[in-house]
């Protein structure tokens, strides 16, 4: 029950940084979601667009490294740790991702309008040469979002492992039935991710 619990805690964690960054950076340059993103998702709502893809681009890493610390603070002979313990330093990475965020937005805006650094030209000709900045500013501001999200949440899986004791947690092959379901599933959701990242060209 604990580690389902994880797992849903880290899904809705992610969803809720990711919708919350998403309507952020839509208002700040729409085409970055209606040019560089599919048109996978129609509406003429700002808003329910953002939430779209808030939810898509997340919920499947967030269930990633929801299973990665359900096993890292629950599996092994060593006392498991609550979800309760695991809220704080959840937090601070949520933090982090948003400041990180911030400066890599404000970083991407300044070298755009330096002339520094430039998007592709085919979307270059799609998007008009007045909102490239702030493209450029959301560009930026994702990708910080994903780097220290995903590196983030490697270290803090890492960090509960030796607090733990680095008990043994991924035994060389999955033997029980429940075991075997949370290994397919979570490659059935590697896969979707890499699959809508392939539909993604942003």
């Amino acid at each position: 029950m604990d580690k389902t619990k994880i797992i849903v805690f880290s899904v809705l964690a992610a969803c809720f940084y990711g919708v919350i960054h998403d309507q952020i950076t839509i208002r700040l340059c729409p085409e970055y979601f209606t040019v560089a993103h599919p048109p996978i998702f129609h509406t003429s709502s700002l808003t329910l667009l953002a939430f779209y893809w808030g939810v898509a681009a997340t919920a499947g890493i967030g269930a990633i490294v929801g299973y990665l610390l359900a096993v890292v603070s629950q599996e092994g002979v060593a006392v498991p740790l609550s979800l309760t313990q695991l809220l704080p330093p959840v937090s601070r990475l949520l933090i982090a991702m948003s400041l990180s965020a911030l400066i890599a937005g404000i970083t991407g805006y300044c070298l755009s309008r330096l002339g520094w650094a430039a998007m592709p030209a085919f979307l270059s000709l799609a998007i008009p040469a007045i909102r490239q900045d702030r493209f450029m500013a959301a560009w930026f501001a994702h990708g910080a979002s994903y780097v220290v999200g995903l590196s983030g949440s490697a270290i803090l899986c890492y960090r509960l492992w030796v607090v733990r004791g680095r008990p043994r947690v991924i035994a060389a092959y999955p033997r029980k039935r429940g075991a075997i379901a949370r290994v397919i599933l979570l490659a059935l959701i590697i896969l979707f991710i890499l699959w809508a990242k392939r539909q993604t060209y942003w």
